[in-house]
């Protein structure tokens, strides 16, 4: 049952598909960098333009469709919960979890590797921020500087797409053919650009998201954070489906609850990726525990 339906998604998978299209993907960033830059050295201020224009630097490297950079990292922006189960079980790094994976004999581009792009990036912003502290030249410290910037953008865009419903199931681009169905959900194979693209751009704003948006606190553990955070975004995939029967991602006729629910959405990325550039900002200036 599992292959089949792994080949139809990668069949039917368009290729521009992209949490929150670029309006929402800037709106993270933005918010993010309103929120948290209090708390950080003062270049991530200054940065402030370039944190936002990376936020959807994964979503141009697509443009180079066919390459082996863009087959690479396509499955970065998504994960298939239901072939894998409780997220809180995911191996803690990306290959013992692709060896598992390939002992299901799941397809190893087809199930996606998100919560992996997040806590990568992650670790190269904690190195980033420890090599500018640690520089000795202006110069060291000013590319250090350039690539925290960079790193931290980039992984605003892995923790926008992991705050999307539909990038954490089969069922990305309405319910799949064959799949238990009882509720009679959509089988609209243009939800997707629908809710997160045509409806974001037609009714999110950032006075709309920015008081949900939580200053950033340290995570203690940050795997778990990334997992306990994926795990609430699938718990919304079914409440997501029951607002679309009603009618609230029309973008025609933008609906309350529909837009308090893609709102709310884009605010929890804005307040954990503001955590975690805290957190590694933090962390960058304690004793590397692997030396």
């Amino acid at each position: 049952m599992r292959l089949p339906i792994t080949i139809f998604l990668l069949l039917t998978l368009p290729m521009s598909a992209s949490a929150w299209g670029e309006k929402g993907h800037l709106i993270v960033n933005r918010l993010a960098v309103d929120a948290a830059t209090p708390k950080l050295p003062e270049f991530m201020k200054a940065g402030r333009d370039h944190l936002i224009y990376n936020s959807y630097e994964p979503d141009r490297w697509r443009e180079e469709a066919g390459t082996p950079m863009s087959v690479a990292q396509a499955p970065d922006h998504f994960f298939d919960s239901e072939y894998w189960g409780s997220i809180s079980t995911i191996e803690p790094n990306r290959y013992l979890f692709m060896e598992k994976v390939a002992e299901r004999k799941i397809k190893l581009e087809a199930i996606g590797y998100l919560p992996y792009a997040i806590i990568e990036y992650y670790g190269r912003l904690v190195n980033a921020f420890r090599h500018w502290r640690e520089s000795k030249t202006a110069a060291d410290r000013d590319t250090a500087r350039a690539n925290a910037i960079f790193y931290a953008g980039v992984i605003g865009h892995y923790v926008a797409d992991g705050s999307q419903p539909l990038h954490m199931t089969i069922h990305f681009n309405g319910w799949v053919n064959g799949a238990p169905n009882p509720k009679d959900y959509t089988k609209d194979r243009h939800l997707h650009a629908r809710y997160e693209i045509d409806y974001v751009n037609a009714a999110i704003q950032d006075f709309i998201v920015r008081p949900k948006v939580v200053a950033p606190t340290r995570l203690n553990d940050v795997f778990g954070s990334i997992k306990q955070y994926l795990t609430q975004t699938f718990s919304d995939v079914e409440p997501l489906y029951e607002l679309e029967k009603s009618g609230e991602f029309n973008p025609l006729r933008p609906q309350p609850k529909g837009t308090d629910f893609i709102a709310t959405q884009i605010a929890r990325a804005s307040t954990m990726l503001g955590s975690l550039w805290y957190t590694a900002w933090l962390e960058s200036g304690e004793p590397n525990p692997k030396q």
